[in-house]
């Protein structure tokens, strides 16, 4: 029987999710490779007061960042990097736009895509005015 320091598990996304996963299962002893391409649409937020544990705004990019730092710090393997496929042969086959690697598991962390209206310059204004969480933001308009 092999011990779960034989063990590897791949986290496709390296947001919030695929980072606090990451840091439970390499406390666990499993052996952790985080892969995002981005920090995803919590790099576009500005200001962030509603999450624990920080007494002043903090932006989406400087919480990401954070999180990667913390655990890079633990001994993660974090890859910038963009999934382009999975597959299956005696272990779990992940493909990126530049390499390949062989897991026994898989978290898929990769959050959600939002369907946003098609108006001339709307990008420009995301996490500067243009907002899609009333529960977050709301408190700042």
């Amino acid at each position: 029987m092999s011990s779960l320091a034989d063990k590897g598990i791949v986290i496709i996304g390296s947001g919030p999710a695929g980072i606090s996963a990451a840091l439970y299962a390499h406390r666990s002893g499993v052996k952790t490779t985080v892969i995002g391409k981005d920090g995803g649409a919590l790099m576009k937020t500005d200001e962030i007061e509603n999450y624990y544990g920080f007494p002043e705004t903090i932006t989406g990019k400087e919480l990401v960042d954070r999180g990667i730092s913390q655990a890079k710090r633990l001994g993660v393997n974090v890859i910038q990097d963009e999934v382009v496929g999975l597959g299956f042969d005696s272990k779990l086959l992940i493909k990126t736009a530049g390499n390949e690697f062989e897991a026994d598991a898989v978290i898929l962390a990769t959050g959600a895509s939002r369907q946003t209206p098609k108006i001339k310059g709307l990008s420009d204004f995301e996490g500067s005015g243009v907002s899609y969480c009333a529960t977050c933001d709301a408190f700042f308009y």
